[in-house]
C-alpha cells in the first residue's frame, strides 16, 4: 500500500472524529465518503446526505470498522464502492457516486475540492426507519458543525430536501433564509430549492435537490443542467 504523508490539519481533524465518535463506534454505519487524505483542507463543495444505507449486507462496516478502513488507507474512496442492496448496483454506479461523479467530470472541482458525508452516520434501510437518540443526535450534531468549522465549505448541496428540512427544523443552523428555487425537469412538485444558511458565525450558500436515488439525473441532460446550474449560481454567491 502506498504510504501518504498525514498533514497536520488532516491529523488534528481525524483525532476529533475518532474521539467524536466513540459513543456510536458498535452501531452500523458510515462517517466520511471521500478519502481521509483530504481531510482538515477547504473545500469547494460539501454533499450532505441524511443518513447511509444501501450497502450490500456483508458490507455494513460499523462506524468504527468504516473509520478504521479510511484511516488506515488514507486514498480509500467509498464513493467508487459497490452501493445497493445485493450488489444490484456495480461499484460507482450508485445516483449518489454518479452524480458526485457529474460534478468533478462537468466542473473545475477536483477530487479534493468535495467532501461527501451525511447529516447522520448511523445506517438504515431508509431514512424513516432511522431512530434519533440523543447520543446520535449530539455526536452527529457535533460533527456536522465540526466539517463546517474545519473544511470552511464554500457551498453546500443537501441530497433530499428532507435533509435541508431536518437540518433546518432542529437548530443546527443560526439562520436560514430562503433565496428561491428552481425548476428540476422531473415532474412539476420537484424543484431545487436555494438557501443561505448560518453556522455559528459562518454564512453560506447551500442548496437542496431531489433525493438521486429516487428523482435521479439519469441520462437526462437537461435534469444534470439544472443540478449544476444550481451548483454555479450558489458557488458565485
Amino acid at each position: 500500500m502506498r504510504v501518504i504523508k498525514k498533514n497536520n490539519n488532516m491529523r488534528t481533524y481525524v483525532d476529533k472524529v475518532n474521539k467524536l465518535i466513540e459513543p456510536l463506534s458498535l452501531r452500523s454505519g458510515m462517517v466520511i465518503n471521500t478519502p481521509y487524505r483530504h481531510l482538515g483542507s477547504k473545500k469547494k463543495l460539501l454533499m450532505v446526505g441524511f443518513n447511509p444505507g444501501g450497502v450490500p449486507s456483508y458490507s455494513e462496516t460499523t462506524i468504527d470498522e468504516d473509520f478504521s478502513r479510511h484511516t488506515e488507507d488514507l486514498s480509500f474512496n467509498a464513493m467508487e464502492e459497490c452501493w445497493g442492496a445485493n450488489q444490484i448496483k456495480a461499484p460507482g454506479c450508485h445516483p449518489i457516486q454518479l452524480l458526485y461523479q457529474a460534478f468533478l467530470n462537468n466542473t473545475s472541482l477536483e477530487e479534493e475540492d468535495v467532501l461527501v458525508t451525511n447529516l447522520y452516520w448511523q445506517r438504515s434501510q431508509s431514512s424513516k426507519e432511522l431512530i434519533i437518540d440523543d447520543k446520535l443526535e449530539r455526536v452527529c450534531r457535533e460533527g456536522f458543525l465540526l466539517n463546517i468549522e474545519s473544511h470552511e465549505p464554500e457551498t453546500i448541496c443537501f441530497l433530499g430536501h428532507e435533509t435541508a428540512s431536518h437540518l433546518i427544523n432542529n437548530g443546527w443552523s443560526n439562520i436560514c433564509l430562503m433565496r428561491g428555487s428552481s425548476k428540476y425537469p422531473w415532474g412539476e412538485n420537484q424543484k431545487i430549492k436555494n438557501y443561505r444558511m448560518k453556522f455559528n458565525d459562518k454564512s453560506i450558500n447551500t442548496f437542496s435537490i431531489p433525493h438521486p436515488s429516487r428523482f435521479g439525473f439519469s441520462n437526462s441532460f437537461e435534469r444534470l443542467s439544472s443540478i449544476l446550474d444550481a451548483l454555479i449560481r450558489n458557488s458565485e454567491g
